[in-house]
């Protein structure tokens, strides 16, 4: 069985990288919040799911786009209709709407849930992929005068299923009635244009598919809903993951997290092994939430302690130039270079030391602290008992 030494020296390392990969992750957090990425990320999924990647779609039509489909399928004649008919009800609206997103984002549904106000009334574009790849698609940019940030900053960051598969059987099939049936949302999807022919297509495999019973169409349409929100999940982690990797890097290099200097400390000096093992018991991950900012302090300050216990954090002179009579330049007074020579080894182990601490941060601040309590489990439930003599 491992020793207490080999333990608090492995709860040491965790507790440093865990809490690194914890402010990380919240000074992501904080950065995503700022730039919008969330609502940016929601218009790119409903983009990707009603219409395609090759539309270019302004925000800024939502409502107009809304009463256009409203008007074309409320003018529309149950079948069979002469097509004459058909056409004649197409001429007299203003215009077939420009996209199936700026039409559901113009439902009074969700406007009264206080999200399309927040959507629709924004001069907000999402060009179209270059390259038809959803995850590389552009964020949506301003066209008005207020800056792209604050306007993505002001969207919501969440529809839920059911809102959105009110809103979207409402925009086809408005009934005060509440008598909706499949069969009257088949008719009124046969009636969306060609400019919405992605969600025509989706929602006809789902009306078949419920066999007119429309409260399977209804779950039908929020699963197929959440199933893409999931991917939506994936693109926005893939994207705040970079951003994660460079502010952790900079992290570890502004407050000198080098893993190699670490665990030479830990593991030669018992006091600074133990100290640091007490401050790593205390510690605990950050949530999700409003209460981020206080975390990030708490962070700091659990990384502080561990300083104070002899944790060699931080850009203050190393030991070897702080003797009597010690001649060091910046370079070695920092542990860069060696006063002593070898100064491109010494190079070498210091990169080393800061990589191994970067490329620890992927794993994330959950998968650290989680070992870290194991660990934890396993210091105190001490060396099993030995077995009793025959």
């Amino acid at each position: 069985m491992l020793n207490s030494g080999i333990i608090d020296l492995s709860v040491g390392i965790a507790f440093v990288f865990g809490v690194m990969a914890a402010l990380s992750s919240v000074v992501t957090e904080l950065i995503s919040r700022f730039l919008g990425l969330r609502g940016a990320y929601l218009l790119l999924g409903l983009r990707e799911l009603l219409d395609s990647e090759d539309k270019t779609i302004d925000l800024s039509k939502a409502k107009e786009d809304f009463d256009n489909l409203r008007t074309l399928i409320n003018g529309a004649p149950p079948p069979p209709a002469v097509p004459a008919l058909r056409s004649a009800v197409r001429a007299a609206v203003s215009g077939d709407p420009e996209s199936a997103t700026g039409a559901l984002l113009g439902s009074p549904i969700l406007s009264s849930q206080g999200m399309a106000g927040e959507i629709s009334t924004r001069p907000l574009t999402l060009n179209k992929a270059a390259d038809g790849v959803n995850d590389k698609a552009p964020l949506p940019k301003s066209t008005g005068k207020k800056g792209t940030w604050s306007l993505r900053r002001s969207l919501p960051s969440y529809i839920s299923a059911r809102s959105f598969a009110e809103s979207l059987i409402d925009m086809m099939v408005p009934d005060t009635a509440g008598q909706t049936t499949v069969s009257t949302i088949q008719h009124s999807i046969s009636q969306l244009p060609d400019s919405m022919s992605t969600l025509r297509t989706s929602l006809q495999a789902l009306a078949v598919n419920a066999d007119d019973d429309i409260t399977l169409f209804r779950t039908s349409v929020e699963n197929w809903y959440d199933d893409h929100m999931d991917r939506v999940s994936g693109w926005y982690k893939r994207h705040v993951a970079k951003i994660t990797l460079v502010v952790g890097a900079i992290l570890v290099l502004l407050l000198n997290i080098n893993t190699i200097t670490i665990g030479r400390a830990l593991y030669s000096d018992s006091a600074t092994r133990s100290a640091v093992s007490a401050v790593a018991a205390k510690a605990a991950s950050c949530p999700a939430g409003p209460d981020q900012e206080s975390c990030l302090a708490s962070l700091e300050t659990q990384l502080a302690t561990a300083a104070q216990a002899g944790l060699p954090i931080g850009w203050g002179t190393v030991s070897d130039c702080a003797v009597p009579n010690a001649h060091c330049n910046w370079l070695d007074q920092r542990g860069i270079l060696s006063r002593h020579g070898g100064s491109a080894w010494q190079l070498i182990l210091v990169l080393l030391g800061f990589l191994l601490t970067i490329v620890a941060l992927t794993p994330g601040a959950q998968f650290w602290f989680g070992l870290l309590a194991k660990l934890g489990s396993l210091r105190a439930s001490g060396p099993p008992p030995a077995t009793p003599a025959n």
